[in-house]
């Protein structure tokens, strides 16, 4: 792959992939935090080349430029500070280490970010290490357990002998998916029972409910669940166990070391043939449809906000085109770093719920529908009656 994106596939190699959908004009980093409404107006931008593969099912974003994505101390991208998103890493972590037997090993974290899901792991009385360029060094306490967090890209030797590797929300960001795979298998092949577990956004997710606020610039693959099984079985693991979460917008895979990988060619596959010619039109249906729902609500003077400053809200703002002050002024997340700073490209602010009492909406458009009820209740708390909708 070139530093400007890929005309073969991430994951198989094959040469002859076919269009998806073309983007253009899009925040090359959508959680990256930005001070003021004119520099946010004034961030990055980039465009999506969707490309599929007919062999293997997987997604590429050829437009991919790895120069213009710079993951460091501005980056932010914390989940746990929702009840919702606790639950659901708190149920992740319990799995993995009672099917795994983690107690008193060594785990490290591929791209851990603030180290919340390493702690989780690490509780039982596990030696955690979790390597994130975008956080400082340190270390602390986990339960019963330990956590050092390290300020740099990881690098395949330090999961030497390794007890379980996680990375979550990482892969999909690499241009070159397949060589951290293939490394990290050479470099865990001492331990035969070492075992690791993945993460990542639902390409068909995307393609089948229309999760189209999830594409993003910095996302360079979209796996499914046929070339997230392939990619691991071409890189030499074996699958222990795989499936989608999260209302299927997570796909996670558990693999070991194989010693004989099962053939590519005996991989089950989802024809998507329907999902990918139809995606264009309904993709454009979709964009088309909030539009106009966004524009009535603007002429009626309805006061809308946006709740959710992540990937999602930010796409939803772009893919309309809604610059602050034509409808959507405010967006709302309960992440206290992100408050007080703007949205890439579209320039709303991001605020705390607490400021919603000071201008009461008249609509809440919540961006994941997994916290839905997170936000009735929060509200229902705050005394606000506003009607709440999701995308």
């Amino acid at each position: 792959m070139t530093e400007k994106g890929s005309d073969s596939c991430l994951i198989c190699g094959q040469k002859s992939l076919e269009p998806l959908i073309f983007i253009p004009d899009v925040p090359t980093l959508c959680n990256r935090l930005y001070a003021s409404e004119a520099e946010a107006r004034n961030a990055p931008r980039g465009d999506i080349r969707l490309s599929y593969c007919p062999d293997c099912d997987h997604i590429v974003n050829s437009a991919f430029d790895q120069a213009r994505v710079n993951y460091d101390g501005r980056f932010e991208n914390t989940l746990s500070f929702s009840p919702r998103y606790r639950q659901y890493a708190e149920v992740t972590a319990d799995r993995v280490i009672n099917r795994y037997g983690l107690n008193g090993k060594r785990i490290v974290e591929i791209g851990c970010g603030s180290g919340d899901f390493l702690r989780l792991l690490c509780d039982p009385g596990n030696r955690g290490e979790g390597y994130d360029p975008s956080q400082p060094n340190s270390r602390s306490a986990a339960g019963h357990g330990s956590v050092e967090i390290i300020g740099r890209n990881f690098a395949v030797e330090d999961a030497h002998g390794a007890d379980f590797v996680c990375c979550r929300h990482v892969l999909e960001h690499l241009p070159k998916p397949m060589d951290l795979l293939r490394r990290l298998r050479e470099s865990m092949a001492i331990r035969a029972d070492a075992v690791v577990f993945f993460e990542v956004p639902n390409g068909l997710f995307t393609l089948d409910r229309l999760g189209i606020w999830d594409i993003i610039h910095e996302h360079v693959s979209y796996f499914t669940p046929s070339s997230l099984m392939r990619a691991f079985h071409n890189a030499g693991f074996s699958v222990c166990s795989a499936d989608s979460a999260f209302d299927d917008q997570y796909l996670w895979i558990e693999a070991r070391v194989a010693t004989q990988p099962a053939a590519p060619s005996a991989l089950p596959k989802r024809p998507l043939d329907g999902l990918y010619s139809s995606f264009c039109a309904r993709f454009a249906e979709k964009v088309a449809e909030w539009r106009r729902r966004i524009d009535l609500l603007k002429s009626n003077r309805r006061h809308v906000v946006i709740w959710g400053g992540g990937a999602k809200g930010v796409m939803f703002l772009n893919l309309l085109r809604v610059p602050a002050g034509a409808g959507i002024d405010w967006v709302v997340d309960i992440n206290p770093r992100k408050q007080g700073h703007f949205v890439p490209l579209t320039g709303q602010r991001i605020v705390g719920p607490d400021c919603l009492l000071k201008d009461l909406p008249d609509l809440i458009i919540v961006m994941n529908p997994e916290y839905e009820r997170e936000v009735r209740s929060m509200i229902d708390d705050m005394g606000i009656g506003c009607r709440v909708v999701s995308t």
